[in-house]
């Protein structure tokens, strides 16, 4: 559809005004059923229970000493002719409340006797009626309207049958239904343009959040991190501008640790292939035939080669951690044993850098996990410790049990985190900007690969820290 304006049938705007108008146009529909449709017997009805309830009140007062003055009373009080018959169907007392008519009664024949109606029908229904009484809708000629009717069986004092008949003129609503169709012709088509408009508004106001949050998401999908989404007053709208808030900035924060992550990763692929590259050079063409240097330099050579495959083995690592397709296989594994080993690994670190660990480490602490994945975990977090610990070079490691879990811990002397950063030094791009010595062991994404290790495992796990006086890292296992 092309009316100068695009209609997008299937946008939130559209639809809104659509259910909107669809819903005005039902009201009305239920309405003018209501009024036209259903009017008529709702009257007819009303009217019936009408003269029930005055012929109920009736008989309920026969035989009461005053009995004529309360049916005169009944009669002219609510404009009904009210008939009392004996046992021998003829006419006794008539009392009526409106205009006399030869419809209902004839005064031929002594007391009169009831005409126009089939007498004998009536009575005969009235016999099968459990409780002796009927009333129904008749269509009166003479008159041209409707009838309501009553027709009760009483008994005076003598036990004799007495048949009380009441009956009320039902006035036409024709002319006011009428009436009633015009105005309502006028307030349908009123309300059906200010539906029409209201439908627009509301549609309208509905939507421009949802748009304007559609738009800024797109320009976030376009790269501009930073957009911001802006509130407009309802909960869900407000609920929603929170959450996508939080995603840009998480977004802007992971695309900023992501940069950073590359240009540290560079440089530090960037250290060792220099220092290939300068070795194999001299050997090439200034060491010639001694076989001493040249397998010194074959040996750097060897080293950095390793360090630099260590560096794409963690990255490839936390890459499939993190995708989900990581495999794992769980035994009961001695933690003990575990940390043990990898101490005897890093003696070299005390044998040629001088760092102390200082160990408190309980024998035989049994969990349920994966070993490798348990030991790299422990590793990468020893690692994190000596990269990071004071000029003490102290690093202090504990493995307990702790309320049937087995909690490790490793505790350096360096500077500490802020509290800002403790959450934040998990992540896979997060690198500090804080000054230290180039890292002994590991490639500075250890952290990422705990947490994903850790997490495998079910474990819990944090930091604690405070500026200046060192971090604790730790985590915790079910003891088997």
């Amino acid at each position: 559809m092309d009316i100068g304006l695009k209609i997008n049938v299937k946008g939130l705007k559209f639809q809104n005004w659509l259910y909107l108008m669809l819903f005005s146009v039902i009201i009305l529909v239920v309405l003018w059923s209501l009024q036209f449709i259903l009017l008529g017997n709702f009257y007819e009805s009303m009217k019936l229970n009408e003269i029930k309830s005055i012929g109920d009140k009736i008989t309920g007062s026969f035989n009461q000493p005053n009995y004529r003055e309360i049916l005169s009373e009944y009669a002219f009080k609510n404009n009904i002719r009210i008939i009392m018959l004996d046992e021998n169907e003829q006419v006794t007392w008539t009392f009526d409340g409106f205009p006399s008519s030869s419809s209902d009664t004839s005064s031929a024949n002594g007391g009169g006797q009831l005409s126009h109606i089939k007498l004998d029908i009536v009575l005969k229904h009235l016999k099968e009626s459990p409780n002796g009484k009927i009333s129904y809708i008749r269509e009166d000629q003479q008159l041209g309207m409707s009838r309501s009717v009553y027709v009760a069986k009483v008994y005076n004092t003598s036990g004799a049958v007495n048949y009380l008949y009441i009956s009320s003129p039902i006035p036409s609503i024709d002319t006011t239904v009428s009436v009633l169709k015009t105005q309502f012709l006028i307030v349908t088509v009123s309300l059906f343009f200010l539906s029409l408009i209201m439908a627009q508004w509301f549609s309208r106001k509905l939507a421009k959040p949802i748009i304007n949050l559609t738009k800024s998401a797109q320009r976030m999908v376009n790269g501009e991190l930073d957009t911001p989404f802006n509130d407009n007053g309802y909960t869900e709208i407000s609920q929603l501008t929170a959450a996508l808030n939080y995603a840009a900035n998480e977004l802007h924060s992971l695309d900023r640790y992501r940069r950073e992550f590359i240009a540290n990763v560079s440089h530090d692929l960037k250290t060792p292939l220099t220092i290939i590259k300068i070795n194999g050079e001299l050997i090439k063409d200034v060491l010639g035939n001694d076989a001493e240097k040249r397998s010194l330099h074959c040996d750097t050579i060897i080293k950095e080669a390793d360090r630099l495959t260590g560096m794409v083995g963690e990255i490839l690592e936390l890459s499939k951690l993190e995708s989900g397709n990581a495999e794992i296989l769980k035994t009961d594994v001695n933690l003990s044993t575990c940390l043990t080993d990898i101490l005897m690994s890093l003696r070299v670190l005390s044998e040629k850098e001088g760092y102390q660990f200082e160990t408190d480490i309980e024998e035989d602490l049994i969990v349920f996990g994966n070993e490798a994945r348990l030991k790299r975990s422990i590793y990468n977090l020893i690692s994190n410790a000596v990269n990071f610990t004071g000029d003490d070079k102290r690093v202090i490691i504990s493995l307990k049990e702790l309320n049937g879990n087995v909690r490790f811990e490793v505790t350096d002397t360096g500077a500490g985190i802020k509290k800002e950063k403790q959450d934040a030094i998990w992540d896979r791009y997060y690198k500090s900007n804080e000054t230290h010595k180039r890292a002994v062991v590991g490639t500075g994404i250890g952290l990422s690969i705990v947490k994903s290790l850790l997490t495998l495992h079910g474990a819990e796990y944090g930091v604690i820290s405070e500026v200046g006086m060192g971090s604790t890292f730790w985590f915790e296992l079910k003891k088997q």
